[in-house]
């Protein structure tokens, strides 16, 4: 039998409830974060998360700024981190609660992660953030701030994924920019906006095993074109 998990941290966000919880397997301890009673992510699988650094750094010779919309467990801030060509990475996170527990080290080693002198942490709403960027500040900007856009953590996250959102994030990257978008679910919806407000778009696909199953998740990536 499981046992259930531990809570480790609860506290009222700006979503909602904010939980922290542990939970003990054969393979060691898995925390996981919970928002409002809806499971968001955990470590028990981040390869995803990663990958949607990686997308970036495969694609971009000089990805040397990164706006990541979404600080989640830090996974994704750990893989950007591990290439030397970045020299700065502005992390935008809504909820002040998570940043305070990342940076008490209530998830292993991310305390590390968030002391890094390359990372700039922002409490704040990504939308407004994306709106408000200057031309040409970024080289890519990585977003995941949902399950996505069919499955809101919070409503008010449909207009990032909009027209109006995407185009100003396209504003802000550099020529050969990248925008990438995680998402739980296909969304033909986002593929067509980001051809329109960005650039050429490509999806990945990758199969995660989850509890004895095999889940597809997805990223959708779109190149900002080198001449206008």
């Amino acid at each position: 039998m499981h046992e259930p998990p531990e809570t480790v941290a609860r506290g009222d966000g700006v979503a909602g409830e904010l939980a922290l919880r542990r939970r003990h397997t054969t393979s060691g301890e898995v925390y996981e974060l919970i928002v409002n009673g809806t499971f968001l992510m955990d470590t028990a699988e981040t390869s995803t998360e990663r990958l949607l650094a990686d997308v970036l750094l495969d694609r971009h010779d000089s990805p040397r700024r990164v706006l990541v919309g979404g600080l989640g467990l830090g996974f994704t801030v750990d893989a950007l981190l591990a290439d030397p060509r970045v020299e700065r990475i502005d992390v935008v996170e809504l909820e002040p609660l998570l940043v305070d527990w990342l940076r008490a080290g209530m998830v292993p080693s991310a305390d590390v992660t968030m002391s890094d002198a390359r990372v700039r942490l922002e409490i704040g709403d990504i939308h407004d953030v994306l709106t408000a960027a200057p031309p040409h500040a970024y080289d890519g900007f990585l977003l995941d701030v949902d399950n996505g856009p069919g499955f809101l953590v919070r409503d008010a996250n449909a207009q990032v994924y909009r027209r109006p959102s995407l185009r100003a994030a396209a504003s802000a990257l550099t020529p050969g920019g990248v925008l990438a978008v995680w998402s739980a679910a296909p969304s033909d919806q986002l593929a067509i906006a980001l051809a329109d407000t960005v650039g050429e778009v490509t999806e990945l696909t990758r199969t995660v095993p989850r509890e004895g199953r095999e889940v597809d998740y997805h990223i959708y990536l779109a190149r900002r074109p080198y001449a206008a």
